[in-house]
């Protein structure tokens, strides 16, 4: 039996992607950087959760009135509640792990910054500053966003990132 030509297109793909990875990693010193090279991280989650345990970071944003008042801080995305109905179809869940998984990407990026870098130029900080916008009411005339390490004991949150004021 003969795969179709669908299987081998589809192998010969996939053996691509693969080497094309093999060897970023291998010139890149296992850090994936770049804004081409940031794609393939898409495939893999942020494992660095398993490293230490200590403050994940959290998106607030906050949005600026057309007579220019300032709104108040508020979490994107905060954690949903579980449901049984969820065991089956987890579509909203799952998407906000896919945020959040980004957010993990920009605080890894952040940190991995040589100095003098700007953190304006990583496509984590791009898609998370869409991601803000997305999570405004679209009466906002302007925007901030801020990557805070919130506290799981209770403790005040220690703000990693203060955006400039955006416009959408």
């Amino acid at each position: 039996m003969t795969p179709s030509p669908t299987v081998l297109v589809t192998l010969l793909l996939f053996v691509a992607y693969v080497a094309l990875l093999v060897w970023a990693l291998r010139r890149q010193k296992q850090i994936v950087q770049g804004p081409w090279l940031f794609f393939l991280r898409a495939f893999f989650p942020n494992w660095k959760f398993y490293h230490a345990v200590g403050r994940p970071p959290r998106l607030y944003v906050r949005g600026r009135s057309e007579s220019g008042e300032w709104g108040i801080w508020q979490q994107v995305y905060p954690r949903r509640a579980r449901r049984l109905w969820h065991l089956v179809h987890n579509a909203d869940v799952n998407l906000a792990l896919s945020h959040q998984n980004l957010v993990d990407h920009l605080a890894a990026d952040i940190n991995d910054l040589p100095e003098g870098a700007d953190v304006r130029e990583c496509v984590s900080y791009q898609l998370v500053a869409r991601l803000a916008h997305a999570a405004l009411p679209a009466t906002a005339y302007a925007y901030q966003f801020e990557l805070r390490l919130d506290s799981p004991q209770g403790e005040e949150a220690l703000c990693m990132l203060q955006s400039p004021v955006l416009t959408p």
